[in-house]
This record gives C-alpha cells, structure tokens and sequence, in this order.
C-alpha cells in the first residue's frame, strides 16, 4: 500500500492541467474568435469604406481617414490614432500607412493606384489577445489576431465605353464586336465582349484595358496609357492598358424612364418639339433644326433623321471666340451640318448729338425654363460675343437679336468701360412670336423664320442701370453672367460648354448644370437633376436610324442615370431586338450611355461623338464602319458606377 501513497497528487495535477486548457480552450479560444469575426467585420467595413469615399470625394486622403474612422468605430476604438506616414496618394508604388491605436492594435493600409483597374486599398489590422486561463500554460506572451480585407473602386471594367454582351464566337459562330473601318477607332476607357472581338480593317486603340472573355490577344488592337492615349511607357499616374480574358459582364437591367404618355405629331415648322409619345417616325428631314424640350421621347415607330440637326443643347447668339469675346466664333453650334439656325445680335444708335455718355459693352445669354417631375428649373447659356457702342446724350439705343433655337428670353449683361469686364444683368428681353424653321436661307437677319427680339432704351437711362456685382445671385441685377465656353475640341467644331465649377461659376445651361430636386437652386455635380436633360427612348418595334446626312446632340441627365438612348433587353420584356445604325453628317454625340442590350449597333461615321463627354455603348453586338470615331468615357456623364467592392 505505501509503495502507491502520492500517486493521487500526480493524478489531481495531470487533471488540473488539463482542466485548465480545456477552460481555456473554451474561454480564451471564444475570446480569441470573437476578436478574430470583430476584427475582419472591421477591416471589411474599413475597406468598403474607403473605396466609397474615395469615388465620392476623389481624394486618396479622405478615403484613408474614412477606413480609419470606420474601423475604429467598429472596434470601439473612439481615439484617432497616429499614422505613420501620414496620409496621402500613391505614386508608381503603392503608399502603406500604418496606424497604432492605443492599445496596441495596428491598422494597416496599402493603397495602389491601378488606372482603368480603379483604386484598391488593401487593408490588415493585428491585435493582441490578452489571454486569462491560457496565460498559465505559455510562456506568458499573449497571440495575436489578425484579419484583412482588399477593396475596390472605380473599376472601369463594370462602366466600359463600348460593351458587346453576345457571347458569340468563343465557341462557335458570331461576332459581338467587330472593326472594319477605315482609320483608327480611338476609345478611352474599357472594351468589353462576352464574345470575340475582331478587327477586320482598320485599327483599334484603347486607353485602357481590353475584356475579350475568350481571347489573349486580339490583332489589330493595341493597348496605351490610361487616361492620356499616348504610348508606353506610361509616366504614373497613366498606366499601360492589356488584353485580359475570361471576364463576362452582366446586362445591369437599368429600368426603363419614367415615359410620358402626352402623345405627340411629326414635327411641323416649329424649332420647338416636346416630350411624349411619337406613334410615328419623326423622319427628321434635311435643312431644318429642332430644339428638344426636356423630357422621355418615346419614338414607337423608330427615331429616324435623314438631314437637318437635332438637339437640346442651349447656346447663345453670336457664340465668341474663346480667344476673344469681341470675335466670333469660327463655328456655330446651330449652323451644324448646313443648317442656318445659329441666332446673332446687333447694336445701333439713332442719330443724335451731345456730351458722350459713355462707351458700354454688352453680351447676351439665352435663358428658358424647363420642368420635371412637375418643377421648373432655369437654364442659362454662356454669354454671347460682346459688343461696344459708344452713345451721346441724345441718342436711343438699340439691341436686336436674330434668335437662336430654343431661347425663351434673353439676359442682357452691360459692362461700362466697353468690352472689358466685368459685365452685369441690366435686362431679360423676352422672345417674341414662335421661332420656325421653314424660311432659314436668310438668317440670322433676312426674310428669317427664327424671328427676332429687340429691345431700345434712350442713351441717358445706360447711366443708372445697375453696376457689376460679384456678390448678386444669378438672375438678379448687376450680378455675373455664367462662365464662357471652351475652346473646341478640334479644328471645324463649335465651342465646348463651360466645365463643371462650383455655383454660379462653371455652365449652367446644360450637361455641365446641376440644381436640387424640388428647390431649382444651382449645386456641384453630382446632383438630383441636370436641367434639360432628354432620353431617347425607343420599343420594340422601332429602331435607331441616324444617318449619314444629319446631326443628333444630345444630352441626359442625373434624373435619368445619364441614359441618352434606351431599348429595354430581357430584364424588361418586350426586348428590342433592332438593328440601330448611328452616321452623322459632322457633328453628333450622345452625352450618356447608348443602351441597346437586346439589340445590335453599327456606328458609320468618324462625328458620332463629338464630345468628351460620353458614357459609350452598351450593345448586344456593336460594329464600327466607315471612317472611325473617337469615344471618351467620361465617368461623370455615365450611369452610376459600382459602389466600393470587397475583392479579397
């Protein structure tokens, strides 16, 4: 018996020990994954987090505070830790930041820089696991648990400027997209096909990357710097493009417009069409412009123009040069493809004699008002050209202007030291009679159905009219008028609007507008509503035919998600199915995206896009003839893009 005495203890250590690190299995082991879940909840949110403030502010730095911020909340962390580096923007390299909480935990971010790929923030966290039972089996030093999540955003490969969604040609016939031209088909921004891409004639070259789902390489393609088009090497932040395979991309389903059911007849001699149902084809003829009032056109038999120009852009009269305001410009928006429909002004004084009152300088804006959702909202062009008059006392001036295609009224801006700013609103003179299109060979001044608008003042009344004033809202007296227009894009094109600027600078006429739903009042973009805006909207049954004799600009909006022309697909039954040609004669674009998912498009002309600011094409097949354009993925005028995604 006594050689057993003392085997107990033995016994009752062994099962304490293990007692122990079954206890702290199930306590310090819940810990532990409980901290791990909390911890990869927050690098998850951290990472979502950052890509989404970084598409919202397009600032590397506010994205990287939003992650830390975020992930801190998450934890219960609420002080804001100190970074090491600092905040900032990658180069060529990918910037790590590394943030220290103070207890311990350490929120690490790798932020890259990818071009078309979008922005990736990569981000780790490390924290220490105080342990309670678990302690008394170690050496006495505590674990750490880990977690990472990568997020990313502004991917260009979900927002392409031409997609083709036919899977044809991978395995077997078809070819969703093809290029047989001639010239080169220049596209900044991604290409995507769930098919083959084919180039037949011609070249095609992408500032970006190429999505062929069954191909590594496609000739007749190259690849060159995002966002610039120049070859390589790419000097950061441009980075070279690539053909990548293997992707397929989703119709996205965009629901159809809000429609007006306002049934409307083929257009007469009236400038001025308006929103609502066409039953039949406009047929759009040669020699005459339309102005598009704001809205849903419904075309139920097709949208087909064989000549003239069609558009909702508002422009002045006399548009100037954007080298100098006293000349004109080279080119006219309105007098597009032959067409005589660009407005002008004139000033005269009657004879008269005296002391001189003063030399004065005057530019005009055309203003109208158009509605949606049942509010009305203002638009207002860039100036016109200015003109001087130098008047004696006893003289009557006069402005008269030749109207220009859409303008309800005009605002009269009057500098007093000539043509040298600043200029500021002395009067709105009001358009009379309706503008028509049928007797254009004389405009702007001859027998010209456009009519003219004119306004006389005796010379002595300049003198007490209001003064410039920087600090009067737009619209009232003395205040600035909006921002002049850009230099074209080309030689032979019309002057581009003025850029989006903070309010009032910046354009307030057109795509570049932005004002709040409900309230009218001028904001940044993005915003609820672009005033103006139209959408193309087109059943099945009909068909887009725009062909090589006429011009169609036109611009979308927020309010209709940037969509130009729609035929509803297989997400929005009865899909369109048509074959949709666009040719322009000189000067066309489709400001927003071209959506055709069901249904197949051919583009024919070098002049479709005349403007770089387009969302491009989503098609089921998409093919380019004749001479090639250039398209320019503007992320601004598109669909709203992805949100932040998690990618890892």
């Amino acid at each position: 018996m006594r050689r057993q005495q003392g085997q107990a203890v033995v016994l009752i250590a062994l099962m304490i020990t293990v007692l122990i690190g079954m206890v702290a299995l199930a306590v310090d082991g819940s810990r532990g994954f409980a901290m791990r879940r909390d911890l990869q909840a927050a690098v998850d949110a951290a990472a979502l987090a950052a890509g989404d403030n970084f598409q919202q502010t397009a600032s590397y730095s506010s994205a990287e505070q939003a992650a830390t911020s975020i992930f801190g909340t998450n934890l219960r962390l609420y002080t804001n830790p100190p970074c090491n580096p600092s905040y900032g923007s990658p180069g060529p390299s990918p910037l790590t930041i590394n943030c220290t909480y103070p207890d311990g935990t350490v929120l690490t971010q790798q932020v890259v820089s990818l071009g078309a790929q979008g922005s990736q923030f990569n981000l780790s966290a490390r924290r220490t696991l105080q342990l309670n039972f678990g302690g008394l089996l170690t050496n006495g030093v505590n674990p750490a648990v880990a977690g990472a999540a990568s997020g990313t955003v502004n991917n260009l490969l979900y927002a392409p400027t031409v997609a083709a969604l036919n899977q044809g040609g991978c395995s077997g016939s078809g070819n969703p997209l093809s290029v047989n031209g001639s010239g080169t088909l220049s596209i900044t921004g991604d290409v995507v096909a769930n098919g083959t891409v084919n180039v037949l004639s011609g070249a095609m070259s992408v500032a970006g990357d190429i999505y062929a789902r069954c191909q590594s390489s496609i000739a007749g393609a190259t690849n060159t710097c995002y966002s610039s088009g120049l070859g390589g090497p790419c000097t950061f932040p441009d980075v070279m493009g690539a053909v990548r395979s293997g992707f397929k991309i989703a119709d996205p389903s965009y629901p159809i417009p809000p429609l007006n059911g306002t049934a409307q007849g083929i257009p007469g001699a009236n400038v001025v069409i308006y929103p609502g149902t066409y039953a039949a084809n406009p047929l759009i003829g040669a020699g005459r412009c339309y102005f598009l009032t704001a809205g849903v056109y419904t075309w139920r038999s097709g949208y087909r123009a064989n000549g003239g120009f069609v558009s909702n852009e508002l422009k002045p009269p006399d548009e100037p040069s954007p080298t100098d305001i006293t000349q004109l410009a080279a080119k006219q928006f309105w007098n597009t493809n032959g067409v005589n429909c660009a407005g002008s002004f004139k000033l005269t004084a009657t004879a008269g004699s005296g002391s001189t009152v003063g030399t004065y300088g005057f530019r005009l804006t055309s203003i109208r008002t158009d509605t949606y959702n049942g509010v009305s909202y203002t638009r207002e062009s860039a100036p016109s050209r200015c003109q001087s008059l130098t008047v004696n006392i006893s003289q009557v001036a006069t402005a008269t202007v030749s109207n220009v295609p859409g303008a309800q009224a005009y605002r009269l801006y009057m500098s007093t030291n000539g043509c040298t700013p600043p200029f500021g609103l002395v009067y709105t003179l009001d358009v009379t009679g309706t503008p028509e299109n049928d007797n254009l060979s004389g405009c702007p001044w001859g027998p010209c159905s456009l009519g003219q608008t004119m306004v006389s003042a005796p010379a002595f009344i300049l003198a007490g009219l209001p003064l410039p004033n920087a600090a009067a809202a737009p619209g009232t007296p003395g205040s600035y008028p909006p921002d002049d227009e850009r230099a074209p894009l080309q030689a032979g094109l019309p002057n581009q609007n003025a850029p989006r600027l903070t309010p009032p600078a910046g354009g307030r006429g057109n795509e570049n507008e932005c004002v709040t739903a409900g309230g009218g009042v001028l904001v940044s973009c993005p915003a609820a509503v672009t005033p103006g805006a139209v959408v193309f909207y087109i059943p099945t049954g009909g068909c887009l035919n725009a062909t090589s004799t006429s011009d169609t600009f036109i611009f979308s909006g927020y309010q209709y998600d940037w969509i130009s022309v729609y035929e509803p697909g297989a997400g929005n039954p009865p899909a369109n199915t048509c074959p949709n040609v666009i040719a322009a004669a000189g000067n066309s674009a489709y400001i927003g995206l071209v959506y055709l998912p069901s249904a197949s498009l051919n583009v024919q002309s070098s002049t479709t896009f005349e403007s770089q600011a387009t969302a491009g094409i989503m098609a089921d097949t998409v093919s380019f003839t004749g001479s090639l354009p250039i398209i320019t993925y503007g992320a601004g005028y598109a669909p709203i893009r992805p949100a932040s995604r998690l990618s890892s």
